[in-house]
């Protein structure tokens, strides 16, 4: 089910620092002079224009259409199972762009190129573009990669936005800054519901058939903004830099009040599937029904965050801080 441990935590881990690289610049009118972009991998991007047809992974994807950059083609995680959109894809129209793979290590190099793409974009935890594999990286330039990894989520967001507007979008009127204000608002609630809260222990795990791992959140984004606003994720003393590998008949050792689940359907378990391990139904957060989904690749967009935020926030109040014995 999956490539590795480790790519299975680093597409969850969401170090870098706001400023650490240069700005993107865009010189001319729209759709005409030329375009320059530096992403995070130090690589300055030169084009005659600004470009419109674009191909992206899936959280890049819908992260772009939150702002309003409409992308013609997307590579990763599309669709679950039962036919709904993936998470990660967020709010990106399915019928209106082109697939050219769906999962790890697939890339249909063949339907890349009758796209005729101008960029490609995808998300990175380390150095790595992600989802584009070894044998593709050089055959779909240019491309320009976004460093997520152990990044809070507000740098992130501010780190899209600038691509964003570089490649035309307005970021400071309009859905965008509705969507920053409602941003803003979940924020405080996530703040409150934890305040409310005191001693709510919360552990986030991403689920193999053999094995579980225990995210980190010092690494992931997301769970370590969370962890500016109040909730206390645990924190891994042991493992490897993303996560902790336990076995499943260990997950009584680490007890909390509320668990949060690893939601990437196509790279772990789903609660359904970790419902019919037994000692999973042993953890006292399993037995009280305060579990719910860890958006471990949701969109970097204001949007997409806002409601993760408000959900959490919810889940977060009606949470006892008594069900650890």
């Amino acid at each position: 089910m999956l490539g590795s441990t480790r790519r299975l935590l680093r597409a969850g881990a969401v170090l870098a620092t706001a400023g650490l690289l240069a700005a993107c610049s865009a010189t001319g009118p729209a759709g005409g002079g030329s375009w320059e972009f530096t992403d995070d991998r130090g690589e300055k991007i030169s084009l005659p224009a600004k470009p419109t047809r674009i191909v992206a992974q899936s959280a890049a994807a819908g992260t772009l259409w939150d702002f309003g950059v409409k992308v013609t083609g997307v590579f990763g995680p599309q669709k679950l199972a039962d036919g709904r959109p993936d998470p990660q894809i967020g709010n990106v129209d399915l019928g209106a762009v082109q697939s050219v793979g769906t999962t790890y290590g697939e890339f249909n190099l063949e339907k890349f190129a009758s796209l005729r793409p101008e960029l490609t974009i995808t998300t990175m935890y380390d150095d790595t573009l992600w989802y584009i594999p070894d044998t593709a990286k050089d055959k779909v330039k240019p491309t320009a990669g976004i460093k997520i990894g152990g990044k809070p989520i507000p740098e992130a967001l501010a780190r899209f936005e600038t691509l964003a507007s570089a490649l035309g979008a307005d970021v400071k009127g309009g859905a965008v800054a509705a969507a920053k204000a409602e941003f803003a608002k979940a924020e405080n609630n996530l703040r409150e519901a934890a305040k409310s809260k005191p001693g709510l222990k919360v552990l986030v795990v991403s689920a193999t058939k053999n094995d579980l791992y225990l995210v980190r959140p010092q690494e992931s984004g997301d769970l370590k903004y969370f962890r500016s606003l109040g909730l206390d994720v645990y924190e891994p003393a042991q493992g490897e830099a993303y996560f902790q590998k336990i076995s499943w008949e260990q997950v009584r050792e680490y007890p909390a009040d509320l668990v949060l689940v690893d939601n990437r359907e196509a790279q772990a378990l789903t609660p359904t599937q970790m419902a019919e391990v037994a000692t999973w139904k042993l953890h006292p957060a399993v037995q009280a029904d305060q579990v719910g989904p860890w958006f471990a690749a949701a969109p970097m967009s204001y949007q997409s965050f806002t409601k993760v935020m408000n959900d959490l926030a919810e889940l977060v109040r009606r949470s006892r801080t008594d069900v650890v014995n």
